[in-house]
């Protein structure tokens, strides 16, 4: 979990995470990805098995990259 946090990875603000966490990222490799994120589930093939959702937040991270923050209904 300290590796997660000093390379950067968000975490859910109040969550409560284990000291072996899995850090999930977005871009080419981890030291240069536009988003990192600590695992937080769930974990799906495709977002349709995720049925339906209510999105809580929806930000700009990057130019041209938006992310949702959303809870399963």
């Amino acid at each position: 979990r300290e590796e997660a946090e000093k390379v950067g990875a968000q975490m859910e603000f109040g969550a409560k995470y284990p000291d072996m966490v899995s850090v999930y990222f977005v871009g080419e490799n981890l030291e240069n990805a536009i988003s990192k994120e600590f695992c937080g589930g769930p974990h799906v093939k495709n977002t349709s098995e995720l049925g339906t959702f209510k999105i809580l937040k929806e930000e700009a991270v990057a130019q041209g990259v938006r992310r949702i923050k959303a809870v399963l209904s």
